[in-house]
């Protein structure tokens, strides 16, 4: 291994600066990873435009990444050299009240990887092993790194109970919601609606399996979803879109005791909103925040198994000396991107 690493730091808002550091080495129960490739998700957008809140600066991005084990420290035992891996960003202490009761997800000292720890936009990374779990050989390290997204989606209907039989809007078809649509679809509910303004993203919720879609604003898609459920309104309303106006829509598609998803994180206040209708129609709100480390093997079976295809999420690749101009991408186009992709080995 060598003696120092490449790492892109966002020293500040919009400025990259590609910095060579020391080369990690693996303290008992650790491993150090070579850093195959790394998603760009809008989390990691929001804290290049420095929207994001809380930011110190400055900071190595990337949490959706994936390598091959470089080596192992003393005493780490089901892991070994060269073995191809994902990494749970969730960062927890192991000993708050959460953490205790195994909701490692809600760690109340937690930290994000790519954010409060630094994260995989560099050569190699350090890591307990306790965050590193094993992808088959076979699988693409490029397309694996939509796991750990896929991770947050099952958490997200594992928490909202989705069945057999029910009927699932899904608003807005970026990385997330195509996601949340091929696993309700998985899950047997029916229909399952996607909505989304953009066509090629609705082509894509059809290659999901979704049962109709809707080139439609989420306002606007209310009457058509009644229409769609029998005039009775849907079970299930998962929001990965986001804001005060799909959170109002949200509530009126849903059925009398139906339940929201509140999927897409946004700091955007609805002044609009009163509990009026959680009583009328006692409609239950379940947020859903991460990944705990039990949804990662499901994840990853989904995938190596073949029930969810994330070939063709990833809509470009920029070695690491170029993330500046990945991100550059991104804010410039984010509705023709899904996932960009920074490759750690390219130069």
């Amino acid at each position: 291994m060598k003696q120092s690493i490449r790492a892109a730091v966002l020293a500040a808002p919009r400025r990259f600066n590609l910095v060579d550091r020391p080369a990690p080495v693996a303290a008992p129960g650790e491993a150090v990873v070579r850093v195959s490739s790394t998603a760009v998700c809008h989390t990691d957008l929001s804290i290049f435009t420095g929207e994001h809140p809380g930011i110190k600066y400055p900071v190595i991005l990337g949490h959706e990444s994936t390598g091959i084990v470089e080596s192992v420290g003393d005493g780490v035992t089901g892991m070994k050299n060269g073995q191809h891996v994902i990494i749970n960003p969730i960062i927890s202490c192991g000993h708050c009240d959460s953490c205790l009761r195994g909701a490692q997800q809600l760690c109340r000292n937690a930290g994000l990887f790519g954010r409060e720890v630094e994260g995989s936009m560099c050569e190699f990374v350090r890591l307990p092993v306790r965050y590193l779990h094993t992808l088959p050989d076979d699988m693409s390290l490029a397309d694996a790194t939509l796991i750990e997204t896929l991770a947050t989606v099952r958490h997200a209907q594992d928490r909202l109970g989705v069945k057999a039989g029910e009927s699932v809007v899904v608003l807005g078809q970026g990385t997330t919601g195509l996601l949340h649509t091929r696993l309700a679809v998985i899950a047997g509910a029916n229909p399952v609606i996607a909505i989304s303004r953009t066509k090629w993203k609705l082509d894509m919720a059809t290659r999901m399996g979704a049962h109709h879609v809707l080139d439609i604003s989420a306002e606007k898609a209310v009457d058509e979803v009644l229409r769609l459920t029998g005039g009775s309104g849907a079970d299930i309303v998962i929001d990965t879109a986001g804001g005060a106006a799909t959170l109002m829509a949200s509530i009126e598609m849903l059925r009398p005791g139906g339940r929201l998803s509140p999927y897409a994180v946004s700091h955007e206040c609805c002044t609009q909103f009163t509990t009026f209708p959680l009583y009328y129609k006692e409609i239950s709100i379940i947020g859903s925040r991460a990944l705990n480390p039990t949804d990662m093997a499901p994840a990853i079976d989904l995938v190596a198994g073949g029930q969810i295809d994330v070939a063709g999420f990833v809509s470009a690749t920029y070695p690491l000396d170029r993330a500046a101009d990945a991100f550059d991408e991104y804010e410039r186009n984010p509705g023709k991107v899904l996932r960009i992709v920074i490759d750690s080995t390219a130069s």
